[in-house]
């Protein structure tokens, strides 16, 4: 330890050689002298300053943005230190800077730790980088969405540096059983506190694996029919037809029945139509197919097709479907509309009636005789003419 500390003592006096305290004595002994030397190395600090930003798109223009940026940061605890140091002779302080590195005078064991310790820092910082790239590439060919890619951000994050902050611990002598019971605690205490919040994050990991939907779906949940926007860890954020923003917990759509009408790339649509009893129903089912066989909203297969339904009360019911491409509500709004023209001037050209609600009523068994009531009203005495 002696040894150390004579070592740093003559690194610290090499800080003031035998010329600086002539150069004080003969050049910056008035005060005048010494503000103007000072205004004069603040703008050059300036001028270094911008060469540094220079430097730094020289760099990146060259080699890569990282490698500008860590070249800028050299250069400006390069230019700084030099500036401390430039002020210190001028206004004769170095005395200052040996107190200084005098008080961070370590030990050969800890400069160890301190070098492996920042040595963990800086791979612990390129893994992560390394980490998030990887992710963008991945985003880039589809294999990962969106949330995905947040997700994997956060939890790649969160272990390096969750792994490296333990390493340095145990480097150091640190006892993790104390933190790790803390830990637990604290973890119990907010579980606790915050189920519904820890309840929608799990669910966002289960959305994440599962991926029962992308961003730019159609989906029905709890009552509400929209394109998804986005989805975080907390909730899903989906854009209704009625443009409404409706945010959806995360842990309500797993409990809850989802459909996605995107999944497939394909959506059938129904419209009912009544016939009058008296139609030839095979007759009417042609008719129908033929009417929308040809509609550009609908696709040509699977093939459109026609069931008798049930008998209603006016009328047979028949149910077309059709099927439509890339669904959207727009698309199904269109095919529906289209379908329902059709079917009208199809029915109208071969004269087959849409009957309107209506009801027949007749007695059943023994007819009741309907008797002829006078009225309880005076009657209007009538005059005879002579």
């Amino acid at each position: 330890m002696y040894a150390d500390l004579v070592a740093v003592w003559s690194v610290l006096w090499t800080l003031r050689p035998d010329p600086i305290p002539e150069i004080q004595q003969t050049y910056f002994s008035t005060i005048g002298i010494q503000l103007l030397t000072t205004a004069v190395l603040v703008v050059l600090v300036v001028l270094s300053l911008t060469f540094g930003r220079r430097l730094e798109s020289i760099v990146e223009d060259r080699y890569d943005r990282h490698i500008g940026e860590a070249s800028r940061i050299v250069w400006l605890l390069f230019v700084i230190a030099a500036g401390i140091y430039v002020l210190s002779v001028v206004w004769h302080v170095t005395y200052f800077v040996r107190l200084v590195l005098e008080t961070l005078v370590i030990g050969r064991w800890t400069a160890i730790q301190q070098l492996i310790t920042a040595s963990i820092v800086l791979v612990a910082y390129l893994l992560i980088r390394f980490v998030n790239r990887s992710i963008d590439e991945l985003q880039g060919t589809s294999s990962l969405t969106k949330h995905q890619s947040e997700v994997a951000y956060h939890v790649a994050d969160i272990g390096i540096a969750l792994g490296a902050m333990t390493l340095i611990l145990t480097l150091w002598g640190v006892d993790l059983t104390n933190i790790f019971i803390g830990a637990g605690a604290i973890t119990a205490i907010v579980g606790l506190a915050a189920r519904e919040t820890l309840a929608a994050v799990l669910a966002g990991f289960i959305l994440l694996f599962s991926r029962p939907f992308r961003v730019g779906d159609w989906i029905e949940v709890q009552n509400h029919s929209g394109i998804v926007k986005d989805v975080t860890i907390f909730n899903t954020k989906i854009q209704t037809f009625s443009d409404e923003h409706v945010l959806v917990p995360n842990d309500i759509i797993t409990e809850s029945d989802l459909t996605n009408l995107s999944r497939n790339d394909q959506l059938r649509v129904e419209v009912e139509v009544g016939i009058d009893y008296e139609t030839d129903v095979h007759h009417a089912r042609e008719v129908v197919v033929e009417a929308v066989e040809d509609l550009d909203s609908i696709r040509s297969s699977p093939d459109p097709h026609v069931i008798a339904k049930r008998f209603a009360d006016s009328s047979i019911l028949l149910e077309v479907r059709v099927w439509i491409g890339e669904p959207t509500m727009r698309r199904r709004w269109n095919a529906r509309t289209d379908a329902i023209e059709a079917i009208k001037v199809a029915f109208d050209r071969e004269g087959i009636t849409i009957p309107y609600p209506q009801r027949v009523q007749s007695a059943r068994g023994e007819r009741f005789p309907v008797e002829d009531v006078q009225s309880d009203r005076p009657t209007t005495p009538q005059v005879e003419s002579e």
